[in-house]
């Protein structure tokens, strides 16, 4: 079988051009009062370390288990409580944020993990009287829902984040009377909040099972899908029927929306490289994902890793390893984020390079569109 091969990275693989919930974790009650002293048993000493230079002096705080990093807001204390650290900050200013994690439970949808904290914690005679709000939102650029409630002289914003191992419980208290003015010192928390980088692995399925794309959304609506099967590609794939495919050379293929619409910065790009020194498909495989990384330190500013891990893709008696990356960066004054998959051939040196980039405010709103384009991806052993 004859491909579509190069030998190196060209430039269409950059863009654009190219391209608390203590009900879940713990038994310790999450209720806050403030009308009366809180007290609770102190742990030292604390992982800090100072971070970058600001007018605030900022330190930040590394979870010992859990591996994510805290920014301290100035003046408030920290403190850790249990096996699996539990993390709770003190204001001076009056406020407190508690921090509790667990294992992430796919099958309680995040709706769901409110509906048994407000069993717990909400209705007559309980902490909280009423709730005020709520809503989806990201935080760190995963998924996550948010919730008001007041209670008692205090009023309580409760966010829960799922990243691919950890859920999170973010639990902010703030005196009535004060919330609106300490609630700037939360999002500020919120926006210096980095999880550990195996919690933005968006793929934890243990395969890629090829299928079609079935599901609706608002990019895609009720337009069918079409179909990319071209000799010499060695795939095929579907992609959404409002999208277009471009071919900036003989072995890339690139599937974008239609300029003028929000999908016109986002990405799903498929290239296939060629190493001729390489002796195996695992050679060939490391060699691609080496030079990607090289090639978005080289020409991105501000490149990060933030995730990598192995990947297997699965297609009847067909079954690949390759690994997978998501890698932010900035371009043309653009934040970018990217997923990048990188899949050896059954057999000679070719590798395909599969990845998905967007402004990073926007990934998770097309990453739906991401999942179904990569589940239909057939790898075609002997035709293409």
């Amino acid at each position: 079988m004859r491909f579509r091969v190069t030998t190196g990275l060209t430039a269409v693989m950059f863009v654009p051009a190219l391209f608390f919930l203590v009900v879940f974790f713990v038994g310790h009650p999450v209720s806050a009062q403030f009308n009366q002293p809180q007290t609770g048993p102190q742990t030292g000493p604390i992982t800090m370390s100072p971070g970058p230079a600001s007018p605030k002096q900022v330190k930040t705080y590394l979870h010992p288990v859990r591996k994510f990093v805290l920014a301290i807001p100035l003046g408030a204390d920290l403190s850790e409580r249990g096996d699996s650290v539990q993390v709770s900050i003190r204001s001076r200013s009056g406020y407190i944020i508690n921090i509790q994690t667990g294992d992430a439970n796919p099958a309680m949808t995040l709706a769901q993990m409110v509906s048994k904290l407000e069993a717990q914690y909400l209705g007559l005679g309980k902490p909280w009287s009423q709730k005020i709000g709520g809503k989806n939102t990201t935080v760190a650029g995963l998924q996550a829902v948010e919730a008001m409630y007041e209670g008692a002289n205090t009023r309580v914003k409760v966010i829960i984040v799922r990243g691919a191992k950890t859920d999170f419980v973010f639990i902010f208290f703030a005196p009535f009377e004060a919330f609106e003015k300490l609630a700037h010192e939360f999002d500020w928390f919120l926006s210096n909040f980095q999880p550990n980088p195996a919690d933005l692995l968006l793929v934890a399925k243990p395969g890629i099972k090829p299928g079609g794309i079935a599901e609706k959304t608002p990019a895609t609506g009720d337009i069918p899908p079409k179909r990319f099967s071209q000799s010499g590609f060695g795939y095929a794939i579907q992609y959404p029927g409002n999208w277009e495919v471009t071919k900036p050379s003989d072995t890339t293929a690139t599937f974008s929306g239609k300029k003028g619409t929000p999908a016109f910065q986002v990405f799903v790009n498929i290239q296939n490289v060629r190493k001729a020194k390489a002796t195996t498909p695992g050679d060939a495989a490391d060699q691609v994902l080496a030079d990607l990384k090289a090639s978005l330190a080289r020409d991105a500013k501000d490149f990060s890793i933030v995730g990598e891990k192995p990947l297997t893709y699965k297609n009847g008696n067909l079954s690949l390893a390759g690994r997978q990356m998501v890698v932010v960066y900035t371009h043309a004054g653009q934040r970018y984020r990217k997923w990048a998959l990188v899949l050896p051939r059954p057999a000679g040196t070719v590798t395909h390079i599969w990845s998905y980039t967007a402004p990073e405010t926007r990934f998770l709103e097309f990453r739906p569109i991401a999942d179904a384009m990569l589940k239909s991806w057939t790898i075609q052993p002997e035709n293409g």
